[in-house]
């Protein structure tokens, strides 16, 4: 199946920069979001935690590179991971992504978030957090869209998260999501204690 967010003669991502070369792109993304993530706390601040924050975070994360910056893909996607041992997570199809967000951000909303410690907390809020992550609603950016919605989301909920600690252990998080989104054979310890170490210092 040809995909349509790649340039026609190359296996790069359509941007509104036209890089042609993914290295130049990735440096040139970086940069980008890197502002915009400074202040997109403020940019989506009056809207509910409901899809379409989700998708006006992405949006202004990735709007200045992706055209199609805050629009839900419209293709099914498979990504290698080395932490499965080269297998993908099974992420929503296309025509399932708005249904399965609701559902999980319908759960985040209707969870009692002030009755809980901070262990119970992280551990509830990591796996509905790996949950919409598992949705992967965007071709492209869809954990710093998904982390950025669980910061502000816990910030607004009573449960403050470092960060600085989720930014500077990038990698690390991202990982922590794919082994929490492996079906029956998900292991959330990883993200927990990540979500935990941020809970406490935040």
């Amino acid at each position: 199946m040809r995909d349509p967010y790649l340039y026609d003669d190359v296996p790069v991502l359509k941007n509104r920069l036209n890089i042609k070369d993914k290295e130049l792109l990735e440096r040139a993304e970086a940069d980008i979001t890197a502002f915009a993530l400074a202040d997109v706390d403020n940019a989506v601040a009056d809207l509910p935690f409901e899809l379409p924050r989700l998708l006006a975070i992405h949006k202004h994360i990735f709007g200045d590179i992706f055209e199609w910056a805050g629009s839900v893909r419209t293709i099914p996607i498979v990504k290698g991971e080395r932490v499965l041992g080269g297998d993908t997570v099974r992420y929503s199809g296309p025509d399932d992504i708005e249904r399965d967000c609701v559902a999980i951000l319908k759960k985040l909303n209707t969870t009692d978030w002030t009755n809980l410690g901070v262990h119970e907390t992280a551990e509830a809020f990591a796996k509905l957090t790996a949950a919409l992550w598992q949705c992967h609603p965007f071709r492209e950016g869809n954990t710093r869209t998904t982390i950025t919605f669980a910061t502000q989301f816990a910030e607004a909920h009573g449960f403050r998260m470092d960060k600085s600690l989720l930014k500077d252990s990038a990698a690390y998080v991202r990982d922590a999501l794919v082994k929490a989104s492996d079906g029956e054979y998900s292991e959330y310890e990883y993200l927990v204690k990540i979500f935990e170490d941020a809970i406490r210092r935040g």
